[in-house]
C-alpha cells in the first residue's frame, strides 16, 4: 500500500477543491485500489490534528481542505 498521506495530498493539490470523505475516498483508490476508508480516516484525522489538511462544515457536511483556502459558503457573498 502507498502512503496514504502522500495520497490525500496529491488528490487535494490536484482538485484544488473542498472534498467529502467518500470522494476523496474514490480519487485516492483511483491512485491505490488498496487503500480502505478506514485507514483513509485515520490519516486524515493525523493530518488535520497536525495541521497538514484542515476541515470545513457547511452545518450538514464536514468537508476536507487544504489549510489557507478560502472558500466561500454559498448564500455567503
Amino acid at each position: 500500500m502507498a502512503d496514504v498521506r502522500s495520497l490525500v495530498l496529491e488528490v487535494m493539490t490536484k482538485k484544488k477543491k473542498r472534498m467529502m470523505m467518500n470522494d476523496l475516498l474514490k480519487e485516492v483508490q483511483k491512485l491505490d485500489e488498496s487503500v480502505d476508508k478506514k485507514s483513509l480516516k485515520k490519516e486524515t484525522t493525523a493530518m488535520i490534528a497536525d495541521g497538514t489538511l484542515s476541515y470545513w462544515s457547511s452545518g450538514s457536511t464536514t468537508y476536507f481542505d487544504m489549510p489557507g483556502n478560502e472558500h466561500v459558503a454559498e448564500g455567503e457573498h
